[in-house]
């Protein structure tokens, strides 16, 4: 690459050979340390590449060897600059131009983000920008380590931060925090009620009393185990003790969803009429110009936008956009009974991963469905077994009616 750029800015001629002695030319070349490159036989010739100073001393080459030399196309920055001589708005067009690309090159146009999950692209940009970093600010001003620290002090599911400049582009990779798992609090005395209605299958505790067994029906807000432990002596209660309840319960429940699918459906019939927007795009900003009427009922957009670049990695804040409204014709048609249910039964049974405990085991499942002139319903009966039981806090007060054999009722006269 650096050679291409180095024999184009000398410049170059594409040259043509033939005689009974080429092979000995190209050896006396050579000799005289003229450099040849992109050598080929063609037939009865041979073309090859010199510099132009390689070229004037080919003469004395060709005279010894007696081989005819003509020029086939002449390359370079000297040739450009020889046939531009005289038009000195061009030669200075030129020069500005590469001077705006030096100076634009000089600058970030580009943040690039990779690793991110939970943590939002757009509030990783806000924090950069907040900062001083992001598109448009000078790469010199660029402290990478820096605001890799500012980034994991503000945004705290960020642990790693990694940075580097390549072209215009800000390249930003990061690693997340590993989520904390649920803390539970062993100090603080609770229940363990029931989150939804079910029949308990079996339960296994480890501290507390459990108020049901197996098979034992039970309503949203039953206390399955209590954090309440009684001490008794002789049968008598002598002192009450109150932990955190700790249990592995397992329910059958079961639960019922139901979906709809429209029967009809809109389909678009394109048609070849296009209309076009033209627009540009310049540091973040788009402006729409040539604007033609849209005389469609029914049409589609699509916008189309480009940067001017120079490889990957080198972009500039310019460029265009181009935007097409295509019409279409729209047309009703009807699914078959076959297609309805097929996408009925997928949003079924989209719906049901998603409301399902991530351990729950479906044990029997019905599917029922029920057509009208405009929509089919369907409705889903499944049974699962599935953990059950919240944890729910045991406050002074409680203790206290439980310790006063009371419901919080003030017996006093």
């Amino acid at each position: 690459m650096f050679l291409s750029i180095w024999n184009y800015w000398r410049g170059y001629v594409i040259i043509n050979v033939w005689g009974f002695s080429v092979e000995r030319f190209m050896n006396l070349a050579t000799h005289k340390g003229i450099y040849l490159w992109d050598i080929k036989k063609k037939r009865n010739v041979t073309e090859m590449k010199v510099s132009i100073q390689g070229f004037k001393l080919l003469k004395q080459c060709a005279r010894k060897t007696k081989c005819k030399v003509t020029i086939i196309e002449k390359k370079g920055w000297p040739f450009v600059a020889h046939r531009y001589r005289k038009r000195r708005l061009f030669a200075l067009g030129i020069i500005v131009c590469l001077c705006l690309l030096y100076f634009l090159s000089s600058y970030v146009w580009i943040v690039d983000i990779q690793g991110n999950d939970r943590v939002s692209k757009e509030e990783i940009l806000e924090t950069l920008d907040r900062y001083g970093v992001g598109a448009g600010v000078r790469k010199r001003s660029i402290r990478v380590e820096e605001f890799g620290h500012y980034l994991m002090q503000e945004i705290k599911e960020i642990s790693w931060v990694a940075a580097h400049i390549k072209g215009t582009r800000l390249f930003i990779e990061l690693v997340e925090t590993v989520p904390k798992p649920e803390f539970i609090d062993i100090d603080t005395p609770c229940n363990i009620v029931a989150d939804k209605k079910g029949v308990i299958v079996s339960i296994a505790t480890s501290a507390g009393t459990p108020i049901v067994k197996a098979k034992d029906v039970v309503e949203e807000g039953d206390i399955l185990v209590s954090g309440e432990l009684l001490i008794k002596q002789e049968e008598e209660v002598k002192d009450i003790q109150y932990v955190h309840a700790l249990a592995d319960i397992k329910a059958k429940v079961w639960y019922v969803f139901k979906e709809e699918q429209d029967i009809s459906y809109m389909d678009k019939q394109y048609t070849d009429e296009v209309k076009k927007h033209y627009g540009v795009i310049y540091f973040n900003k788009q402006k729409i110009f040539l604007k033609p009427s849209i005389s469609f009922e029914n049409y589609d957009k699509m916008s189309n936008k480009n940067q001017i670049s120079f490889g990957k990695d080198f972009v500039l804040p310019f460029g265009w956009v181009v935007e097409e409204y295509h019409e279409y014709i729209p047309q009703v048609k009807k699914y078959t009974d076959t297609e309805i249910k097929q996408k009925l039964q997928k949003k079924l049974e989209k719906k049901i991963k998603e409301s399902l405990h991530p351990n729950a085991e479906i044990v029997e499942r019905s599917l029922e469905f029920e057509k009208d002139r405009k929509a089919m319903k369907a409705m889903a009966k499944i049974t699962v077994i599935e953990p059950i039981g919240k944890e729910e806090e045991i406050t002074i007060k409680e203790r206290r009616n439980l310790l006063n054999g009371t419901d919080g009722e003030n017996d006093s006269h």
